[in-house]
């Protein structure tokens, strides 16, 4: 994963109205915490803090007052009606220690048991794995298309990139077809029928005109 660079200063405004003045002028209040030090308040442009997310960038080498600080993007909060960010939480990273990391799991491909009357259940959207920062993928793809009915996806069977390692429990299961019960499998057949009777209907010109002189 790329490190993304982007500047940031040390931030003395911390009242809420003191926080509101801060973001009319364009920047957003974070902090960064961890490595057993003290929590440093810093204030960074939404602008380019918005152009990172953009990009999904996660890992960041952080330029506060002048000096440097690796640092991962560990939350952000968006207001509910801009959707802008308006508070966003750094943890401190070492580059070459590994860490550990929840990853979204990216779905792709038709469950074949989804065409006998099944439905593509997503138990676990997000696995969590161990690596250094900058190897951390930005998702991890599963394949479905060869799940049938009661068929399952578990933790272990997820592709994993080299230097990456599988910290979740390796039965956890990411993803599994299900049977439709209910009024959701009694509209499937019904659907199936109402698509089928056209196709039965229609008959070659012959054919009707046979049926025709037999009348």
């Amino acid at each position: 994963m790329q490190v993304a660079r982007m500047k940031a200063e040390t931030r003395t405004a911390i009242g809420r109205n003191q926080l509101r003045a801060l973001r009319a002028k364009g920047w957003t209040p974070a902090v960064v915490y961890g490595e057993k030090k003290d929590p440093l308040s810093i204030s960074i442009s939404e602008w380019e803090l918005e152009q990172h997310i953009k990009k999904h960038h996660k890992v960041f080498r952080l330029e506060i007052d002048g000096k440097a600080q690796d640092a991962m993007l560990q939350d952000i909060q968006f207001d509910v009606i801009t959707d802008h960010p308006v508070h966003c939480d750094f943890i401190r990273v070492d580059l070459t220690k590994p860490i550990e990391v929840e990853v979204e799991v990216a779905f792709a491909g038709y469950a074949v048991g989804i065409g006998r009357g099944g439905t593509l259940v997503k138990d676990h959207a997000l696995i969590k794995v161990r690596c250094v920062p900058t190897a951390i993928p930005e998702s991890l793809e599963v394949t479905v298309d060869s799940l049938d009915l009661d068929m399952s996806i578990c933790a272990r069977e997820v592709a994993l990139p080299a230097g990456v390692e599988l910290v979740s429990d390796g039965d956890l299961v990411v993803c599994h077809v299900a049977k439709l019960t209910g009024p959701a499998a009694e509209a499937a057949p019904a659907a199936d029928a109402a698509a089928a009777a056209p196709a039965a209907d229609a008959k070659k010109p012959e054919e009707k005109k046979a049926d025709a002189k037999k009348k």
